[in-house]
């Protein structure tokens, strides 16, 4: 396995997963800044950096965090609150931090008059790709593992994370499937979609994706199985995919642009 810890200058330690963010920020500020010089949503670069910092610390930091303690592991939290800013330990939600994102880019879009759907359309292109790389990091950090792999044709992928059992890399199918979001989104976006088709495409592929390969990821010890045969992931997913569907569906039927 890799060294999670890419750099160490004395009592300092830069992780991978901090580069994760930060590569995945940058690259996300600038491929926003290209679309929105094809389709305007936003005034300027100033104003994208303005909201890439918000989204980051309100949406993707706070929100993510507070979507673990509330859908994975909330009675621990209960007992100790102290624990909650303890991100440095690990536990972010994907969910949480997409949905705390939602109700970020709503104050910052009403505060600065910008079509909410329109923004979203281009901003959530680039997210897919940012995603890609937190995915990488989690893989480096051996965390999100897969589920052991129990058919002998498919060991040849599997990956000791340390408890000496080969589980799938499903950290890197999550990966891939960013990645090919990404691509899907921006074939959409050429051919010049209807305002709303982008963003419900983003909630229909990654509700459908995650939820695939939740199938691969060895569930969180501390909620296990619901119904006996979903993950927590797969539900919060499934939720995105019917969304999406019925946005798919609304804006692509509507009249008008």
């Amino acid at each position: 396995m890799i060294n999670p810890i890419a750099l160490q200058i004395g009592p300092i330690s830069i992780h991978w997963y901090g580069i994760a963010y930060i590569v995945g920020l940058s690259v996300g500020v600038w491929i926003l800044n290209t679309l929105n010089k094809k389709q305007k949503a936003f005034k300027d670069l100033n104003q994208i950096l303005d909201f890439a910092f918000w989204i980051f610390m309100a949406g993707v930091i706070v929100g993510g965090r507070l979507g673990y303690v509330l859908f994975y592991n909330l009675s621990y939290f209960v007992q100790n609150p102290a624990k909650i800013i303890a991100i440095w330990e690990g536990g972010m939600s994907f969910h949480g931090g997409f949905l705390a994102c939602v109700i970020v880019g709503y104050f910052f879009f009403k505060k600065h008059k910008i079509s909410y759907l329109k923004a979203a359309d281009i901003i959530l292109i680039p997210s897919a790709l940012a995603l890609m790389f937190t995915r990488i990091a989690n893989f480096i950090n051996g965390e999100l593992v897969g589920r052991v792999i129990e058919n002998s044709n498919w060991q040849w992928l599997g990956v000791d994370f340390g408890d000496g059992l080969l589980r799938y890399p499903s950290q890197l199918f999550q990966s891939f499937s960013a990645l090919l979001i990404f691509v899907i989104l921006l074939i959409i976006f050429n051919f010049k979609p209807k305002t709303g088709v982008l963003t419900f495409s983003y909630l229909m592929l990654y509700g459908l994706f995650r939820f695939i390969i939740e199938f691969w990821r060895e569930p969180d010890s501390q909620v296990g199985f619901v119904w006996q045969h979903f993950t927590m992931g797969q539900l919060l997913s499934l939720l995105m995919l019917i969304t999406g569907v019925i946005g798919i569906t609304f804006f692509t039927t509507r009249t008008g642009k």
